[in-house]
């Protein structure tokens, strides 16, 4: 927790203030997970700080909350293509990726359990969003995309969740789901410039090549 608590400060997800008058203040919690290895192993154990974004009300708190997210059809087109046409594949996981978010609206947040100070008062003011914010997956979205279109990638206007570069021979295709980026084509090179971009602007983990269980998951989460 204390763990989480200096990468967020870090971040500089708040700061510290007093709230205004009659402001409403949004909950917190923490929730605590087990990370399994594909074999059933303990990975690692995580926690994360999630905001009650129910307690948001809109117009107020959020206004637009849609994120586009990658279509179960394109994720398989992508990778029957990668397949035949023997292409790279590879897979990201971008790091507290709902953190990078830019906050617009004035929200405030309760500190959280566990790190009040006796007889402060003041709350999280909220400077970056958070997961559990319903405008935070949004927000994310907005930011990741920014960064792809700024690094020469063409959106798709099939599934904007799609992202494409083209240079002569070169083909490299960034498909976008949630904090997962699945990274497709036959340039080996700028795959990696790619990856070395994008960590410096959000801090990514290299998975390596595509795991079936990240597909399998893509496919319970379309469904659900």
């Amino acid at each position: 927790m204390c763990a989480e608590i200096a990468a967020l400060e870090a971040n500089g997800t708040w700061s510290l203030a007093m709230p205004p008058h009659g402001k409403r203040i949004v909950d917190c919690k923490w929730v605590f997970k087990v990370k399994f290895k594909p074999d059933g192993s303990v990975e690692r154990y995580k926690d994360c700080l999630i905001a009650k974004g129910f307690t948001q009300v809109e117009g107020i708190d959020y206004h637009d909350t849609y994120a586009s997210f990658a279509k179960l059809v394109t994720v398989r087109r992508l990778i029957a293509l990668a397949v035949s046409q023997n292409w790279f594949l590879h897979q990201l996981d971008v790091n507290n990726a709902f953190l990078h978010g830019d906050l617009q609206e004035e929200v405030y947040m309760r500190v959280p359990q566990g790190f009040v100070a006796p007889g402060d008062s003041r709350v999280c003011h909220l400077h970056k969003s958070i997961y559990g914010l319903r405008q935070a997956s949004r927000n994310w979205y907005q930011k990741f995309s920014r960064a792809l279109l700024a690094f020469e990638f063409k959106q798709s206007r099939a599934d904007h969740s799609l992202f494409i570069h083209r240079k002569g021979v070169s083909f490299v295709a960034a498909l976008i789901y949630v904090d997962n980026v699945i990274l497709a084509g036959n340039d080996a090179e700028f795959i990696q410039r790619v990856k070395d971009y994008l960590h410096d602007q959000f801090t990514i983990k290299d998975l390596g090549s595509l795991n079936i269980s990240l597909v399998l998951r893509l496919h319970v989460l379309t469904k659900a």
